[in-house]
Formats: C-alpha cells, structure tokens, sequence
C-alpha cells in the first residue's frame, strides 16, 4: 500500500471513531477522499474487524 491510501485510511478511522458515524456522504464532505477510495478503506477496515458489517 502507498503512503497516500495510508494516510487517507487512518483520516477515515479517526472520523469514524470521533463521530460514530459511517455515512458516506458526511465522510465525502469531511475529507479529502474520493468515492472509490473510501469503498476500498471501508472494506479494508471491515476485514480488519475494525468497523462492524452492514447487516
């Protein structure tokens, strides 16, 4: 993995542990991140048992 994606992963965990909140929108509007990108950190989080599974 790139630094950038790094980076931009550890932006997106920090939001989503700060407000509790895994909306795609609030997290688009927040950061500097593009669509795809936060698809790929999500699922990446979701398979570290980071963040829960949609159910």
């Amino acid at each position: 993995m790139d630094r950038i994606y790094q980076r931009k992963k550890q932006t997106v965990t920090h939001f989503i542990k700060k407000y509790g909140d895994i909306d795609h929108a609030k997290i688009l509007n927040e950061i500097n991140v593009d669509y795809d990108t936060l698809m790929r950190i999500l699922s990446d989080l979701r398979q570290e048992g980071k963040i829960l599974q949609k159910k």
